[in-house]
């Protein structure tokens, strides 16, 4: 799987990942200004198998989709919540599910944790 490259986030951002709501954190930030898929990637990397819906056997590329689709609709759907933008969610991780043996009903939970990971409010507690 190739890596976030400096020039892939931003090929990222103008791919539509922008803020749609003047909601944002305390610091004035929206969610999209706070996005760093690289970032993200080696958050969950490091942290897949301590989530409650880990199942052993599977490898960080089964749940990499799931993640994704998570932090990137949490940046494009900025304002809404999680259900009632899964739908979409779901269509954007069967575009990117190659090479996960999860389908969304099993991947599902990885995507509402990379999308409740922006809930954090303080950047230091987001970093952990």
């Amino acid at each position: 799987m190739a890596g976030f490259t400096p020039e892939r986030r931003q090929a990222d951002r103008r791919s539509g990942i922008e803020r749609r709501s003047p909601l944002g954190s305390a610091s004035g930030r929206g969610i999209a200004d706070m996005l760093d898929p690289a970032g993200e990637e080696a958050y969950w990397r490091e942290n897949y198998t301590t989530q409650p819906y880990y199942q052993a056997g599977f490898t960080y590329d089964d749940y990499h989709p799931g993640y994704r689709a998570g932090w990137e609709g949490r940046a494009r759907y900025e304002g809404r919540s999680f259900d009632e933008v899964e739908r979409e969610l779901r269509a954007a991780y069967e575009h990117h599910c190659r090479g996960s043996r999860l389908g969304w009903d099993r991947n599902r939970h990885a995507a509402r944790a990379a999308w409740n990971r922006f809930d954090v409010t303080d950047d230091f507690e987001r970093s952990q």
